[in-house]
């Protein structure tokens, strides 16, 4: 932690036990709930029912410190809600309340703990806060099983990893798998280093965006019914496995996600986005969370979110959403882009965001969009949001997954079953 950190986060911390302390008092309310806390050390063996005192908190009051922790605390809780956060500083007066109990141990007061607690108290409490796992928290890892996950080649970086099955337990992947994971289909892992398990979801739902990407638009959207793995593993203590439940992490898709050694080059740009520490690389993350989202959807869903990824890079510039969008798809593609057309998109979005179509086919402007350039908005907003996330973000280092269809495609050329030449209007090619 630097030093003009620690000199903000001393200030943050006594802010925040002024704050806690506010929140507790020695006497019932209507406004207050019980709320028992340790008063000492509890001995090896004991149980800690023995060892509490009671107290009444003021839900209500949390807020506030929760606000500060969360706006001007460390990054990882960014991806926390106020009440998870309400809920740690909880946990930390219900650990940390020895250090001022002797202060507060009459029978019977009045008003709040801040009222009888010395600033010396109050000190020692804040610096206990400031040293906890709240400020300081110890970096775990979280595995995410994928089942459509093929990795040929391990890829390892400083927050996460994308892992042959095998690769998270030295050979014994069967058995973890039978014995936590109730020996579904598990294809690779994607371990995610970060201070808590909502930041490491929020990490995952980035990643995998990315490899979203990846695939083309037919493929990316070929669900089936299969099966996919959920939940994940956390790893506490070292010999020590914890498991969580969790929704799928990735859609049904048909064939697999390849991980080669040609891939790892575009992968380690995605260190710096998840590090956050620039504007453009929040906007990276932010663009590739909506498209992770967009994943799942339904193709009247997700045009929705797909627009959401784009305005993330081109739109929060200051200069109003259309420019900037605009702006952005012309830099970024540099390909010949009818205005025109780019404008009837941007009206099928206005539509469905200001109250006009609840999904894209009820859009009255989706049917004159499709009449006008013979090409469906659906496929034409997908083509167009791949191409310039993969342009923006990853530039020409970005790889595209093969075509696992190639063979078959080729053979249905070759027997005349499908056309030879392509004469679709879409806005923009898939690749490259």
């Amino acid at each position: 932690m630097s030093t003009s950190n620690g000199r903000h986060y001393q200030k943050l911390a006594e802010d925040i036990v002024a704050g806690l302390l506010h929140a507790y008092f020695g006497k019932r309310a209507p406004d207050r709930m019980i709320d028992d806390v340790l008063y000492d050390f509890v001995p090896l063996g004991h149980s800690e029912r023995n060892y509490t005192v009671r107290l009444f908190l003021k839900p209500s009051a949390l807020t506030a410190p929760a606000i500060m922790l969360k706006g001007k605390g460390p990054s990882y809780l960014a991806a926390h809600s106020l009440s998870d956060i309400a809920e740690m500083l909880r946990k930390f007066v219900y650990r940390s309340y020895p250090i001022i109990w002797r202060e507060t141990k009459m029978d019977d007061f009045d008003g709040s703990l801040f009222e009888l607690v010395s600033a010396s108290c109050r000190s020692a409490l804040a610096e206990t806060l400031e040293k906890s796992s709240i400020f300081r928290p110890r970096t775990e890892y979280t595995a995410f099983p994928i089942t459509p996950l093929v990795v040929k080649a391990d890829f390892g970086c400083v927050n996460f990893s994308l892992i042959d099955v095998h690769s998270l337990t030295e050979g014994n992947a069967d058995w973890l798998r039978q014995e936590y994971l109730g020996n579904e289909e598990v294809g690779g892992w994607l371990v995610v280093k970060a201070a808590s398990v909502e930041a490491a979801k929020r990490d995952r739902r980035v990643i995998l965006g990315a490899l979203a990407l990846a695939m083309d638009q037919q493929h990316r959207h070929a669900f089936t019914l299969r099966e996919v793995v959920t939940g994940f593993l956390r790893f506490p203590a070292p010999h020590s496995i914890s498991t969580s439940t969790s929704g799928p992490h990735t859609p049904p898709i048909r064939g697999p996600i390849t991980i080669e050694n040609s891939d790892h080059e575009w992968l380690n740009k995605l260190p710096a986005i998840l590090a956050r520490s620039s504007t453009p690389a929040k906007r990276h993350g932010k663009a590739l969370e909506y498209y992770y989202r967009a994943w799942f959807m339904d193709d009247s869903d997700r045009c929705f979110l797909l627009f959401m990824a784009l305005d993330a890079i081109f739109g929060q510039d200051g200069t109003g959403f259309a420019v900037g969008m605009k702006s952005g798809i012309g830099r970024t593609l540099n390909e010949n882009i009818e205005e025109k057309r780019l404008d009837a998109l941007l009206r099928i979005r206005n539509t469905m965001l200001h109250g006009g179509a609840p999904d894209l086919f009820a859009a009255s402007n989706y049917l004159e969009y499709a009449q006008r350039y013979s090409s469906d908005p659906s496929t034409d907003i997908q083509l167009l949001v791949a191409k310039c996330l993969r342009r923006h973000i990853f530039g020409d280092e970005f790889r595209c997954q093969d075509n696992p269809d190639d063979e078959i495609m080729q053979f249905a050329l070759a027997q005349g079953l499908i056309p030879s030449e392509a004469d679709r209007n879409y806005i923009v090619s898939e690749w490259p």
